[in-house]
């Protein structure tokens, strides 16, 4: 069994930390969750363990951006206008064995079954890309991330431990290429945008209306009930999964 919990808009250290108390649900309950959710307020969440040294803590400021640590990999992503979704599940479930690549396959390959589904045909990218930079998520494509017409769709990241698969993972409504490049300190910001806007894709140049949270919600139930062969169900979050997130959100902050 798979829930599917429709979520609303949260302060970006309690999204992190809902992810991991889903996971942890995930394990104990030996179920699988997808959430789907949205950001308070923009903010730039790193790595799990990537450095903040490039991070223009001024511009962050002026902007009134947020800045979390997620503890899945990866690089620096900014949340503003997008649906993040959120996929956990137990170790061993056999829906989902293989080690990570393998898993991230699968997992991306739902997500595109729930694209077609919207009318949008993405693709898996096939190898590493390189980028112009070493902290935006958003200038190349990894192994199997989604792209559209080769470019970057859904920035993907995944934390295994020895009881749970957490991914998540970024779907851009609308890029604001400005705030996310000039979180940085980088001399060539110019010419990153324009990288940025030739090679990444977001669902407002797709003008494709049926891209609205309801929709996407329920592309996700056929998508990875299809790619799965896992029934998926309306969920909600529990009380016990709200106050142990609560309880853990600290842990997200990072202090400068």
């Amino acid at each position: 069994m798979i829930r599917l919990i429709v979520d609303g808009k949260h302060e970006g250290t309690m999204n992190m930390a809902l992810d991991l108390a889903l996971a942890y649900s995930s394990s104990s309950e030996k179920v699988s969750t997808i959430r789907i959710y949205e950001w308070t307020n923009p903010t730039i969440s790193l790595g799990k363990h990537q450095k903040t040294v490039n991070l223009d803590l001024n511009y962050i400021a002026k902007k009134g951006i947020s800045i979390v640590r997620r503890p899945t990999g990866g690089r620096a992503v900014l949340h503003n206008r997008e649906f993040t979704y959120s996929f956990s599940t137990y170790l061993n479930n056999t829906t989902l064995s293989g080690n990570l690549l393998e898993s991230y396959l699968k997992i991306s390959s739902a997500l595109i079954e729930s694209f077609k589904l919207l009318g949008v045909n993405a693709e898996l990218e096939n190898s590493k890309k390189r980028g112009l930079t070493k902290d935006i998520c958003y200038d190349a494509p990894s192994v199997y991330e989604i792209k559209i017409d080769g470019r970057k769709f859904v920035g993907s990241a995944q934390y295994r431990t020895n009881i749970f698969i957490l991914q998540h993972g970024s779907i851009p409504i609308e890029f604001d290429y400005e705030d996310y490049v000039s979180s940085f300190k980088y001399s060539n910001k110019q010419e990153i945008k324009n990288y940025l806007q030739k090679n990444t894709v977001d669902i407002k140049s797709l003008n494709n209306s049926n891209f609205t949270k309801e929709n996407l919600a329920n592309a996700f139930k056929k998508g990875f009930e299809l790619i799965f062969k896992e029934k998926v169900i309306d969920s909600k979050l529990e009380q016990k999964e709200i106050q142990y997130a609560d309880s853990i959100r600290k842990n997200f902050n990072i202090h400068l």
